[in-house]
């Protein structure tokens, strides 16, 4: 048995974080997954779009039951990110935020990560499961 030969110190050092979601907001039963920090054209309409629909999400009192931040829109969550703000707020609305924490890796950013929960692909599958819709920029 694998529990049986574990070493029972293995876990002293690890720090746990758990994150408690209460909704403040009507959540959709939808997704909604960012994989650029910008939406369509890499210019100032394209990033101005991105900041705007994430401002007026964070304004709605509809919001999507999840947000993923995946490949380089990680960028949008670390420190020095305008949007950060934007994100927490969502977050206090009940909408669960996952980070890429590979993409985090790549781009050595995961030390800069302000908002969200550090995600894998099983929890972005598990989210897709869950959900009716899925809504990709």
């Amino acid at each position: 048995m694998i529990a049986e030969n574990m070493d029972p110190n293995f876990f002293e050092e690890t720090y746990y974080e758990k994150r408690v979601w209460i909704a403040s907001a009507r959540l959709s039963n939808s997704l909604m997954m960012f994989s650029k920090p910008f939406i369509g054209e890499d210019d100032d309409m394209g990033r101005n779009a991105i900041n705007d629909i994430l401002v007026t999400l964070s304004e709605s009192e509809i919001v999507p039951k999840y947000i993923a931040f995946w490949n380089n829109a990680v960028k949008l969550c670390v420190e020095d990110s305008k949007l950060v703000p934007v994100i927490n707020r969502l977050e206090k609305y009940g909408v669960r935020v996952f980070v890429a924490g590979h993409a985090l890796d790549k781009l050595n950013l995961k030390s800069s990560l302000r908002v969200g929960k550090l995600a894998n692909h099983f929890d972005l599958i598990d989210a897709m499961n869950q959900v009716q819709k899925v809504i990709n920029f």
